[in-house]
């Protein structure tokens, strides 16, 4: 392993201690609200504007789904450009 790759794995763990810590240790209210019988949504009417006010009010469900939607989009490039070996050859 050359000195990027290594670089590249330990920013890679330490990006995902730092997520873990800050999520163990936050206290968001989408983890207390983990009974889904608040959500009640009436699927004979409009539901657009029901909908809407969902993703409203609890928009920070949408902006946590995005920033790890990122991260891993990030890891994906990272891993698809990433530098290929070259082999020696001595024939």
């Amino acid at each position: 392993m050359d000195k990027i790759e290594v670089t590249g794995l330990m920013l890679a763990l330490i990006a995902m201690t730092v997520i873990f810590i800050f999520i163990s240790q936050m206290n968001f209210p989408a983890f207390t609200y983990m009974n889904a019988s608040w959500i009640k949504v009436k699927t004979s009417g409009d539901i657009g504007s029901e909908t809407a006010s969902f993703m409203w009010n609890y928009r920070y469900l949408d902006l946590i789904a995005q920033a790890i939607i990122l991260f891993g989009a990030a890891v994906g490039c990272i891993a698809i450009l990433r530098r290929e070996k070259e082999e020696d050859s001595h024939d």
